[in-house]
């Protein structure tokens, strides 16, 4: 990487370590759990349920609230925690950093214990200086052209995915944390970025991000990369904006080699958002069409899956028939992540959690193992011929 990369400022009072093998699988035997609550694709053990950090507002009683059901959430066994630096504007970051150091201090948990995921791309300003939206535009402004980590033509819809600022988007969230090293860095919704530079465009400007990635990897800013993508894999792949899953491994193939650290992908998917499982959108190297979920099968990627819940909008209008398949799942909210991670190749069902109530609720499923992943194919066949009889 060039040498005038932006100077990392105030890092050196950050908690060191990282999430390890060891460190995780201890965790996973910390207390009684089901046996399948923790899985573990590549090389750390990941709980079936993940924190996600996207609602509430910035700063207040939200901050208090994240920062409350820490605790709960390590008691309750789960170990991912999935922030981004745009979650309510960068004091999502801030409160969880803050507590799970002090549990660290604590001596509650171990840092190799628990796995940090945060994501970059999506242009945030400073809380502390952003009090309404003339003020946030200022402050972007300053802060990445008039800075020069940006140049106008780079960003997109808000976002932006060159080198020089996902390093200084790694730099402001290692702040935030309080955390030496992230253990997954996902770029958020690169997507946008295909719509605007066309495929081969595209394809440079993610070898030039999967290099500066490489380049934090080796570092020790973050422990591996990956992308966080809205609808990219969900799309068939004659839409320009379709994100083809053996692209991205090429492209990290060619810049890391077969070390490459590519090893983290998120996207939507649940009842409300089905097409990961459903949808044939992503051509295979043998020329068969498969689901993107199919199609991550043995790559030893971890897979997150965002909004389970719908944003909390599928709490009180599930099927009847979904909640007859999961027995074991006492409320909605818990038969809707049920569904999630018994789908094949998900890792985490990633959910948004702020009251100690839904935590107790939701990581209840920590005990009960997750579902035959043949049930969850038998519901979208279900719905497909409900559908089908009513047209």
């Amino acid at each position: 990487m060039p040498p005038d990369l932006p100077e990392d400022e105030a890092t050196s009072n950050l908690l060191a370590g990282r999430a390890t093998t060891a460190g995780t699988q201890s965790f996973s035997m910390k207390r009684p759990v089901a046996s399948d609550h923790f899985m573990r694709p590549d090389e750390l053990w990941l709980s079936s349920i993940a924190l996600g950090t996207l609602r509430g507002d910035a700063g207040g009683l939200d901050d208090l609230l994240y920062r409350s059901v820490v605790g709960d959430l390590l008691e309750g066994s789960c170990n991912v925690f999935n922030t981004a630096l745009s979650d309510r504007m960068q004091t999502s970051e801030r409160a969880i950093g803050h507590a799970l150091v002090r549990a660290i201090c604590e001596g509650h948990v171990a840092r190799e214990e628990i796995v940090v995921v945060s994501k970059g791309g999506a242009l945030t300003p400073n809380p502390d200086r952003a009090r309404g939206y003339t003020e946030a535009q200022r402050d972007l402004y300053s802060t990445y052209v008039d800075s020069g980590i940006l140049d106008r033509s780079e960003v997109t819809r808000g976002h932006a995915m060159a080198p020089r600022f996902l390093l200084d988007q790694i730099q402001r969230s290692r702040r935030n944390l309080g955390f030496e090293t992230i253990d997954y860095y996902l770029i958020q919704e690169p997507e946008i970025h295909l719509r605007e530079l066309g495929a081969d465009g595209f394809r440079s400007a993610l070898c030039l991000a999967f290099e500066a990635l490489e380049w934090a990897v080796s570092q020790g800013f973050i422990g591996a990369y990956g992308l966080a993508t809205w609808d990219g894999f969900l799309l068939p792949d004659s839409d320009r904006s379709h994100l083809g899953v053996v692209d991205l491994f090429d492209a990290a193939l060619e810049v890391g080699s077969a070390d490459h650290h590519l090893r983290a992908l998120q996207l939507p998917y649940g009842l409300a958002m089905g097409e990961g499982a459903a949808l044939e959108s992503q051509l295979g190297p043998d020329g068969h069409s498969r689901a993107i979920l199919d199609s991550l099968h043995e790559t030893g990627t971890v897979v997150l899956a965002s909004v389970p819940l719908y944003g909390g909008r599928l709490v009180g209008h599930i099927p009847r028939f979904v909640r007859d398949a999961f027995p074991e799942a006492p409320s909605d909210a818990t038969a809707a992540i049920q569904f999630v991670r018994s789908t094949a190749n998900v890792t985490s069902a990633v959910v948004g959690m702020r009251e100690a109530e839904h935590v107790r609720d939701n990581l209840r499923l920590a005990k009960i193992p997750r579902a035959h992943p043949r049930i969850p194919a038998q519901l979208f066949a279900q719905a497909q011929r409900q559908d089908a009889a009513r047209a």
